[in-house]
Formats: C-alpha cells, structure tokens, sequence
C-alpha cells in the first residue's frame, strides 16, 4: 500500500486544496467542496465558455471564407480578404483563450477542473497550426468536459472524430491510395494521426507497437474527414477516401468495412493494459510526481477491471495516502501558479494582461506547440530563468492588487492577513511570516507570499 511511499500525512486542507486544485479564492464564503463530491457535482462551465460558438459553426464560417477568398479576383481583393481573415483568426481566438482563463479563474470546482484540463492537455492540439486556430478549444468544451467522469474508450473516439483533431494532424487530407478518390489523386496516406494515437493518446511510446502498426491504423483511419459544407459542417466519414480491405493492428485483423473499422481497433487500443498502464502513470505523475509504482499499479488494476470507467480510478487516486502528504511533491506549473495567486487575490486582471502574462510565463492556453502537450515535470519549470518570470509576474499583479486595494479604500494590511489566513490558517509557514514582516511595502508583501516554496509547491 502506499503507506510506505510517504512517512508524513497531514490532514491540512490548503495541502488537498493546493494539490488538487487552483487554490482558494479568498472572496468565496465557502471552502470548496470536497475532492469525492466534485466528482459527483453538476460540471461548472463560465458563461464566457457557453456563449463561444461551436465548432461546427466556425467549420461554416470558415467554409464560407474559403469560397469568398476563392471569389477574389484583383489582388487589392485578395490582400484585404486576407487582412480582414487574419484579423477574424486572431480576434476568435483572443476570445477563445479569455473563455478559458475565466473558467480557470472562478471555478468553485477546481479539482474538476485539473481534471478536465489534464485530459485537454493529453489530447493536446497546439494553434500555432492556424488553420485549426478559430476551433481551438473545441475538443477541451465539446469533448473532455462532456467525457471527463465517464469513460476513456468514449473520449478517445470522440477526439479522434472532433473537426480539431482531425485538422492538426492532417487526417482530414489522408485518402487510402488503393480507395477510390485515391486512384484518381495523387494524394495518399497521412500517418500523423494513427501516430500519436499509439504513441501519445493510448500505449505510450514504450506500448509495444511497431511503424507497421503505424501504417495499417492509419490505413483504417482514411475517410475520416471534415466538411466545411454550410448544411452539414463537421466531422464526416467518406467511403471514397477510405482504404478497401482488412487492417492488422498489434496482431489483430480488423475485417469490418468502413468506418466501423477504424472505431473497433479504437475500442481495443482504449482498453488496452499497456494505454491502461500509461495513462494511470500519467494521472499519478500529475498529482504526485514520480517514484510511487505501487500506485499506477492499483489504478491501472482499477482502470482494467472497470474497461476505462473514470470515476473508479480518480477515487483511487485521491484515496492514496499521498493525498494529505506534507511533503512537496510537486512543483506548480506555471498556469497553476498563475491562477493560484489571482485567486488567492480575488483579482482579475482584463484579457489582455492575462494573456500577456501567461505568454511571458511561458504557458499560454491552447499553444503547447506540439502534439506531446505541455511537458508535466518539475525541472522543466523551477530553473531560476523561470523562477525569474514568476517574480516578475508576481511583482506586476501585486501592483495592480495594492492599487485596486487603495482606490476601493479597503485596508491594505488587514487584506494581506486574510489572505494568509484564507491560504494557510494557522499552518503558514514561519519563515514566510518573517520574510513578509522583512518586505517593504505591501507589494513586496504579497511578492514574498507568492514565491515562498510553501506556495509554489503542491
């Protein structure tokens, strides 16, 4: 058991608080709810995320764009199309990316919501590929906030069926060469998604799979496409793309035709004990880090005999010993932090300071660059360059919060005591005490809170 993995406990809820979530808000009456409740609760989603449009509605518009771009003919035409397009691109996704942080910042259900970005952050699509940029956020709303405390094999299919998915990684475009459209175009096969299927999404990249695997899912995967038609925008199946034939997969002949092919090799890779294996490492790595085998032993245990039911395993998760640890076991990302200290401030700063300060934490939403996601180990975020960036945020939010303090005539020293008592209560650390009764000014007050070890781990 995983006694053996921590000699300390503590039933401190600013450990629980810290570990599994954003943190506090310090302007909320309440505690928020416990971790096995906000399993159960109704999902919290911000009106700013609800009011986005969807994705089959951006497919629309964007077909549209494609037929008007195709339409100009003098280059004074094209030059403003594409100004006018350019601009549409950027201001969506500015959109996009405040939804997000809103949700983030004012969740009361912040265990949820690690969650449901846990998965968004498996799944990851990255918008510095433009083309899927004005869709970026659809898999994270239409798909992991509908799926989180359900199923995996129901996710995966989803994902790899989602407009976005398909778009970034050009399976939209793959067309089977002996299908078909394939004899009659010189286009052919695109590997990229059949790739991070194995590699990334299921078995992980020590799953046992080989570039044949590779080859053959990908083959099964051809036909699944995007329409950007206005009367039937989305996700679509077309059996002229798709490659004739029987696909063998890890050792197994998948005879079904079509798209049932692809969707039944699906199934198994979902429910796999290698995906099983993987994906309960990744949950342990991103609560806990590293070091406790026994742990993704027993949720994997878990995740196999429920075929990749989620609920069952989160509850083994936060049933370990290790969810009261006082011991730091991880390092706070820097969105995590990010949000940790606006919460903790009960501040929020418009949409374009935020942005700009999470771009200079090196973190922006939907922009991890690559398929893998955002890296989740701590020595990829605690090197003093990246400690040096959290100062300067720190240094740039604790300005705004003392101003906002004086111009709302509230007393600034009674509001940097309730924070800490909101935080920590009577468990703060001591050597933060006498670093912030040391600081200056209220603004190297808050600074000091902010960086001390007792807040930037979890």
């Amino acid at each position: 058991m995983e006694s053996k993995e921590t000699a300390q406990t503590s039933t401190s809820q600013y450990v629980v608080s810290q570990r599994f979530g954003f943190g506090p808000r310090v302007g909320d009456a309440k505690q928020e709810p416990a971790l096995n409740d906000q399993l159960k609760a109704t999902p919290y989603i911000h009106k700013a995320i609800t009011e986005l449009p969807s994705t089959t509605e951006m497919l629309a518009h964007l077909g549209d764009l494609n037929r008007r771009r195709k339409e100009a003919t003098t280059p004074e035409e094209k030059k403003l199309f594409t100004k006018s397009s350019n601009a549409f691109f950027q201001e969506n996704f500015q959109t996009i990316v405040h939804a997000r942080n809103l949700q983030t910042l004012t969740t009361p259900l912040s265990f949820q919501e690690r969650l449901i970005q846990f998965w968004s952050n498996h799944f990851a699509i990255s918008a510095d590929n433009r083309r899927v940029r004005p869709i970026a956020a659809g898999i994270e709303n239409e798909v992991v906030r509908e799926l989180w405390s359900i199923d995996f094999p129901s996710m995966l299919l989803a994902v790899c069926q989602h407009p976005t998915m398909l778009m970034y990684l050009d399976n939209h475009r793959s067309i089977g060469p002996n299908s078909k459209a394939g004899q009659k175009r010189s286009k052919g096969l695109n590997e990229n998604l059949a790739r991070e299927i194995l590699e990334l999404h299921t078995l992980g990249v020590d799953g046992g799979y080989s570039q044949n695997d590779v080859i053959e899912l990908a083959q099964g995967l051809t036909g699944w496409t995007v329409s950007f038609k206005t009367d039937r925008p989305g996700y679509q199946f077309v059996d002229a793309m798709h490659e004739p034939g029987a696909i063998n997969v890890l050792g197994k002949v998948y005879e079904e035709e079509g798209e049932e092919q692809a969707i039944s090799c699906l199934r198994d890779l979902a429910n796999h004990e290698n995906t099983a294996k993987h994906l309960c490492s990744k949950l342990v790595q991103h609560f806990y880090g590293s070091g406790h085998p026994s742990l993704v032993d027993e949720l994997t245990k878990v995740w196999l005999e429920n075929e990749g039911m989620l609920i069952p395993v989160y509850i083994t998760l936060i049933n370990s010993t290790l969810k009261k640890s006082s011991q730091q076991l991880r390092f706070r990302t820097p969105q995590e932090w990010y949000f940790a200290v606006l919460r903790s401030a009960d501040f929020e700063p418009n949409a374009r300071q935020m942005q700009q300060m999470l771009r200079q934490l090196g973190q922006p939403p939907f922009m991890p660059g690559s398929p893998a996601g955002w890296s989740d180990k701590d020595s990829d975020y605690n090197s003093s360059s990246a400690l040096t960036q959290r100062w300067q945020v720190a240094n740039q939010i604790a300005k705004l919060v003392v101003r906002q303090m004086e111009r709302s005539k509230q007393n600034v020293d009674d509001k940097l005591v309730q924070i800490t008592q909101r935080l920590y209560g009577s468990e703060v650390d001591e050597h933060v005490l006498t670093a912030m009764d040391k600081a200056q000014d209220p603004t190297s007050k808050l600074v000091v809170l902010w960086m001390s070890p007792q807040f930037q781990y979890r």
